[in-house]
């Protein structure tokens, strides 16, 4: 998705909303103009520099609405500088993806002209988020209004305001016209797989739901050791989970949404006749809808089938092809649920999935110890062992340990960077290193012709230079 600017460096008054922020409906109005005005304010000055506008919503059903809504967006040239305060990685012209810099910004991969359409509106409503969340307090003793609410020097005016119920909510706005072109593409190409946004996940959590899933399962294979019933709970359980998952995930939902939705439009139609008022009736939409709450449910459902296909897979083999049309479904439905159901969520820079890759690799091995032992368990295996169970049980631990064995040189041999990204990652630590060098010896020759100049001009006038000269 790429952002169209309808504002230039000169040109304030108008510009794209990519950002709502919106304020308790009794706040202070001196809290509200020192807030915009910090936001407004130049970065020299400790302000965020970006565009901020108030949205002004008509009384509803009687009920005044609350004022305190504003849209923040930035002009291009703003943005650009942002993506590197950030650190964001773009394409260079040579394949490799370096940090961005604004100095060199005609260097890299699809930048042309002023560099619109060069950020995608996820990398634009980032950059705003880290503005808005780096805003920090300079001399203020406490938030203009609010003589209780403490403002300490360096520390973020925003999560300050959203701790003490002042700043209600600030999320980033759907672009419409890109929602339009990403549902039409729903139907033309399938992707099995998801994306992280990134996030600190708790192993306690994730213990438990394996005890609370799997337990039973494993007291029917090894205590009761009743395949059939095995087969049967399975089933059971991934088909009914499934279902519900869907249900409760995407259909319920939606359809609460949908209901709110009609209301809002005959309310806004009602009070605004049949004047144009696309954006208000969008802030207005997006404001009451669900906010999203993160990835740890989504990997978490994943998590979970993955665990009922491997752990039980020589019992029950058509949970494979269960599972991956549950996927299919599951990729439409977690689509259409952030974009139709759920406040569009700010995309956070992961560099990979955290805590959930040792819970895979964990699941994996237990996977294998757990076929091998009811493989062991089975009336065809123990057939073949009729007078000598020591000798059966030994066998499939033997071969319990080369599956294992097999596993873990496999996972030494194949590394996790291809050796083409690890030869571009260290020609990019070069060109750092030689950078940082560069600037290291142009910063020494300065402050050596500096001094010279001083003593230069000391030895000149006989007495020190009214000049100052600083290195």
């Amino acid at each position: 998705m790429q952002l169209g600017l309808s504002v230039s460096d000169s040109d304030v008054s108008s510009f794209t909303p990519l950002v709502v922020l919106e304020l308790a409906d009794d706040t202070k109005a001196e809290a509200i103009t020192w807030l915009l005005n910090r936001i407004r304010d130049k970065q020299k000055n400790g302000g965020a520099e970006l565009l901020v506008d108030q949205l002004l919503f008509p009384a509803q059903d009687g009920q005044k609405s609350n004022p305190n809504v504003f849209v923040v967006g930035s002009t291009l040239q703003r943005l650009l500088k942002g993506a590197e305060d950030v650190g964001l990685f773009k394409e260079f012209q040579d394949g490799i993806m370096r940090g961005f810099t604004y100095a060199n910004r005609e260097s890299f991969k699809d930048f042309y002209g002023d560099g619109e359409g060069f950020l995608s509106d996820a990398e634009c409503q980032y950059i705003i988020k880290h503005e808005l969340d780096t805003l920090r307090a300079k001399n203020e003793e406490h938030v203009p209004g609010y003589p209780k609410v403490k403002l300490y020097p360096g520390k973020s005016v925003v999560r300050r305001l959203q701790s003490k119920g002042v700043l209600v909510q600030y999320f980033p706005l759907h672009n419409k016209e890109d929602l339009k072109r990403l549902s039409f593409s729903w139907y033309k190409k399938i992707k099995l797989s998801f994306q992280p946004l990134g996030e600190s996940l708790c192993l306690c959590a994730l213990a438990f739901n394996f005890v609370n899933c799997f337990a039973s399962l494993f007291y029917i294979a090894f205590v009761m050791q009743d395949m059939v019933l095995l087969r049967q709970s399975l089933a059971t359980l991934l088909i009914t989970s499934q279902i519900l998952n869907q249900v409760m995930e995407a259909f319920l939902p939606y359809w609460l949404q949908r209901r709110r939705n009609k209301k809002v439009h005959k309310r806004m139609r009602r009070v605004m006749g049949d004047k144009e008022l696309p954006l208000l009736e969008q802030v207005q939409l997006e404001t009451e809808m669900n906010t999203y709450l993160g990835t740890f449910d989504d990997y978490l459902e994943q998590f979970l089938l993955f665990g009922y296909v491997s752990l039980f897979s020589c019992v029950y083999p058509l949970a494979a092809v269960l599972v991956v049309l549950n996927n299919i479904t599951e990729v439409y439905s977690d689509a259409f649920k952030m974009c139709h159901v759920f406040k569009r969520p700010f995309s956070e820079p992961a560099a990979n999935i955290g805590v959930w890759q040792l819970a895979f690799e964990t699941m994996s091995i237990i996977a294998v110890v757990t076929n091998c032992a009811l493989i062991g368990l089975s009336s065809q295996v123990k057939a073949y062992f009729p007078e000598s169970e020591t000798q059966m049980i030994l066998i499939v631990v033997a071969i319990e340990h080369v599956l294992l064995a097999f596993k873990f040189i496999l996972a030494f041999v194949i590394p996790d960077v291809p050796k083409d990204i690890q030869v571009k990652l260290a020609k990019l630590e070069f060109d750092s290193l030689e950078a940082l060098k560069k600037r290291v010896s142009t910063h020494l020759y300065m402050c050596t012709y500096l001094q010279h100049a001083n003593r230069k001009c000391d030895h000149l006038y006989d007495r020190p230079c009214q000049k100052v000269l600083h290195c």
